[in-house]
């Protein structure tokens, strides 16, 4: 139990940080107009939205018995994770005008950065406090 409860301690901290990164990409976007802030912020939710429907999907059983179960939950969450960031990606393009493209690539990049960055702190604070 202790180690679920660990892995979703880090799965809520990851799907914080991820938050957070889009908010500041919106914020950074500031500096070069209002469509930056717009493309930053829509790029950044486009990489979070689907990480929370893949957190959601697969990390939804967790006993070695229901090893099936978790299988299928994962490819059904990578499989609904792809398919949500293409519709996202197709409306962001579609319906945001003007347009900053690279604003957009950025802030999903630097959203997409956390899911290395939270991990690295995360398992530091693990090995400094003894868990």
């Amino acid at each position: 139990m202790r180690q679920h409860e660990q892995r979703l301690r880090i799965i809520k901290l990851l799907l914080a940080g991820q938050f957070a990164a889009a908010i500041l990409a919106g914020l950074i976007g500031s500096f070069w107009g209002s469509s930056a802030v717009f493309g930053a912020l829509a790029g950044g939710l486009t990489a979070w939205l689907p990480s929370c429907y893949f957190a959601f999907r697969a990390f939804r059983y967790r006993r070695a018995r229901n090893a099936q179960l978790i299988v299928r939950s994962f490819y059904s969450g990578v499989t609904g994770k792809l398919i949500i960031t293409a519709c996202l990606f197709s409306i962001v393009f579609v319906s945001l005008r003007p347009l900053n493209a690279p604003a957009v690539f950025l802030g999903y990049i630097g959203v997409l950065m956390m899911n290395w960055i939270v991990p690295l702190f995360a398992s530091r604070d693990s090995a400094e406090t003894g868990r």
